[in-house]
């Protein structure tokens, strides 16, 4: 049976792991939930933006780690400039419904 979170304790999550650097959040993330599941790894969903999420069947959440593009230094010889991701924000959401297991009901025997 999944543990439903209220907005304070999302909130609360959110604000512990943007404090984290990247791989530590990760870690954590992962460390939260023994059936996690990884939905996307770095995928660019809008123009500048990196994500990636994971969902937490057990305690009914869906985390969004967002990096945002970071230009960095003086363009080289052929006029390209240096660029990074930097972590930024934390989103923490309830899993949709329709997401959500259903409690395992019992084989009747006849």
């Amino acid at each position: 049976m999944p543990v439903i979170m209220g907005e304070v304790e999302m909130r609360d999550l959110a604000q512990k792991l943007i404090k984290m650097r990247f791989a530590r959040a990760k870690g954590y993330i992962r460390g939260l939930d023994k059936r996690r599941r990884l939905d996307f790894y770095r995928v660019s969903v809008a123009d500048g933006e990196i994500q990636t999420r994971y969902t937490l069947p057990t305690l009914g959440l869906r985390i969004t780690l967002v990096e945002r593009r970071v230009i960095t230094g003086a363009a080289n010889y052929l006029g390209l400039r240096r660029t990074r991701f930097r972590y930024e924000e934390a989103r923490v959401d309830p899993l949709p419904e329709h997401l959500r297991e259903k409690p395992q009901q019992a084989a009747v025997m006849a």
